[in-house]
């Protein structure tokens, strides 16, 4: 009875038609990973876009506000502008031949949460709309321009190539099908960005870090960086750097900077 039941409790092998053994099919350790990492990053993307949802809802709901708040709020859009206006006239930016470097990163720092219309544009287009994100530009009279009208709302300079290695790196993700992932694939960055001959991170990096002629089609395949925010907050006084405070051109200097917030 006990050999028996033994036999009975074996695992036999389903017979093929021709009566021989049927083996399964051989798959490699590195697809079944890939299918692993594929679920895991389907399902964190459809959390973050649950999250996302109810983020919204909340930030749409009515907030009953006093008439004083809403006269101060115009009065603080109203003296940006104006301030913004001042800045144009009186400040005479360099040719962009003349700068030491034509990679600048720009970050967004704290500042007005009320921002007049136009202001908020130019922010938009830079592609800086939230606090503490930064973003690769590259040096023209343009992005010089732009970079002066929302001056006290963000801090730029020149970065070196281990910051740009280390940013893309450490906090790298890119848009494929108007969907965000992590530069962990050669594949994905490949199918984006092939066309251009860029088939790798290495590749990203390059083109980056050189201001190459595929530069503003790999810049935008960059989801704007998330910074950290530092031991010491950046401050909230629309103050330039070269006078003490956070905000503007600094230069080489913005290397310390994106240091403490990578």
């Amino acid at each position: 009875m006990g050999s028996g039941g033994d036999e009975a409790s074996r695992t036999v092998p389903p017979l093929a038609l021709g009566g021989t053994r049927e083996e399964l099919p051989f798959v490699k350790e590195t697809v079944l990973k890939k299918r692993k990492e594929n679920a895991d990053w389907a399902v964190r993307n459809r959390e973050r876009k649950a999250a996302k949802r109810l983020r919204i809802r909340e930030e749409n709901k009515v907030i009953v506000k006093r008439p004083e708040e809403f006269v101060t709020a115009f009065r603080n859009k109203e003296r940006d502008f104006l301030r913004m206006r001042t800045r144009l006239k009186v400040r005479k930016q360099p040719p962009a031949e003349a700068l030491s470097s034509r990679l600048i990163f720009a970050i967004r720092i704290p500042g007005s949460v009320d921002l007049h219309p136009h202001i908020r544009k130019i922010l938009r287009k830079l592609r800086l709309t939230k606090v503490l994100t930064g973003v690769f530009l590259k040096a023209t009279e343009l992005t010089l321009k732009r970079l002066l009208v929302v001056e006290p709302f963000v801090t730029y300079g020149f970065p070196n190539l281990k910051n740009v290695k280390e940013l893309i790196y450490k906090k790298g993700r890119g848009f494929l099908d108007k969907e965000p992932f992590p530069l962990t694939s050669n594949d994905l960055i490949e199918k984006a960005l092939g066309d251009h001959g860029i088939i790798c991170l290495e590749d990203l990096v390059h083109e980056i870090a050189t201001v190459g002629p595929h530069f503003q089609d790999t810049s935008k395949f960059l989801m704007p960086f998330k910074l950290k925010c530092p031991e010491r907050r950046l401050q909230m006084k629309k103050k330039p750097y070269k006078d003490g405070g956070d905000s503007g051109d600094r230069g080489d200097k913005i290397n310390e900077l994106i240091e403490k917030l990578n």
